[in-house]
């Protein structure tokens, strides 16, 4: 839905089933290598467009493009994923932080830090608990001032920050230079192609060795295979994150599956 006409009606179509509680939040966990064990989550939103479809974000990535509904829904995201991580924190789960993804229209809205803080406080959370993907594309892009200057306050603020799609555009290596942060995630596409492009792996292993030089974690993110899981392993990654792993799962599934993840890691 790229044309004019289409991306109102999804837009409008969006908003209406914002309204009537379409949307949904999913949770991946994220697997550090060294430690066997879970060592975050990332939130994932989801469209239940009919019964029975549960549409990912990239099949309606559209509505991002209209801020009023990209904000609508960081709103949604944002207030959902703290609620469930005071619910869990409560119950005495401990899952390390939760990942939340941003767009650029996010970043750039102004008062991302300051409401992530209302937030935090009312549920008595701190800001380390939280960490903030940003896409590499939006630190390129045309409001790449404003989404620097987004970068700061979450960081002032006590945000961790992922570096999210890294190699998708190969102009990420900079921005490790300009801004803290603390994870990069390997894009999919250089973790699928790795397995049969030298130059790739060759761009993963800098990359890796690079990010450990500046005390960075680095995660492999979209792992789909066997095959997938053993490139990154070779490579050097931190953690793992993908449907070889463990799919996305629904709140109240979470620290069932995490336990299991755990028991696993400490039994192999």
């Amino acid at each position: 839905m790229d044309s004019g006409l289409n991306h109102v009606v999804l837009v409008n179509n969006a908003r209406r089933a914002l309204e009537k509680g379409r949307f949904e939040l999913i949770y991946q966990p994220i697997y550090s290598v060294g430690h066997r064990e879970v060592d975050s989550l990332e939130t994932l939103l989801r469209w239940r467009m009919e019964p029975g479809k549960l549409a990912a974000a990239q099949e309606f990535r559209g509505i991002f493009r209209d801020p009023s509904m990209s904000l609508s829904i960081r709103n949604f995201v944002l207030e959902n994923t703290i609620r469930q991580a005071a619910a869990w924190q409560d119950d005495g789960h401990h899952f390390g932080r939760l990942s939340i993804n941003t767009t650029a229209f996010d970043l750039c809205s102004g008062d991302l830090a300051g409401r992530l803080e209302t937030m935090l406080e009312l549920y008595r959370l701190s800001p380390d608990m939280i960490e903030i993907e940003v896409p590499e594309n939006a630190l390129y892009g045309p409001r790449a001032i404003e989404v620097g200057l987004a970068i700061e306050m979450l960081c002032y603020s006590g945000f961790s920050l992922a570096l999210d799609n890294f190699g998708a555009t190969y102009a990420g290596l900079s921005a490790l230079r300009r801004y803290p942060f603390s994870r990069l995630k390997i894009d999919r596409s250089l973790i699928r192609n790795a397995l049969t492009n030298s130059v790739d792996r060759a761009i993963i292993r800098h990359v890796i060795g690079l990010g450990h030089d500046l005390g960075i974690t680095i995660t492999a993110s979209g792992v789909e295979s066997e095959a997938q899981m053993e490139a990154a392993l070779h490579l050097g990654v931190d953690s793992i994150q993908g449907y070889f792993v463990c799919f996305p799962k629904e709140a109240e599934m979470v620290p069932r599956v995490c336990h299991v993840l755990n028991l696993q890691g400490r039994s192999g």
